[in-house]
């Protein structure tokens, strides 16, 4: 649902708010995230197609994408195919909070 807590990590303080969904010829979502310091997101592999677009507003994320390292800091915009295994993880000494745009 909008705005409602869609997932809390391992350490307090981290999250993903779904922020909208748009319905178009195919679906797209927008999520606000928000990582402490030492957290990490693992989710599943998406379906052939999918894509995700990341912009990090404040301090530094770390997005591995099958066996490479991406590093993306504060201003910074990445964009992947997602059917590939892929987490997300802040190895830094502040919370990382960007946005993540799923367009499936």
């Amino acid at each position: 649902r909008i705005n409602e807590l869609a997932w809390a990590g391992e350490i307090d303080g981290s999250k993903a708010v779904l922020l909208a969904k748009a319905t178009a010829r195919r679906e797209v979502e927008l999520w606000e995230w928000r990582l402490e310091p030492g957290d990490r997101y693992c989710p599943d592999p998406d379906l052939e197609g999918w894509s995700e677009q990341l912009f990090v507003f404040e301090g530094s994320l770390t997005l591995v994408v099958g066996d490479q390292e991406n590093t993306i800091g504060a201003g910074e915009f990445f964009m992947f195919a997602s059917h590939q295994p892929h987490a997300y993880r802040n190895d830094g000494h502040v919370a990382v909070r960007f946005v993540r745009n799923v367009v499936i």
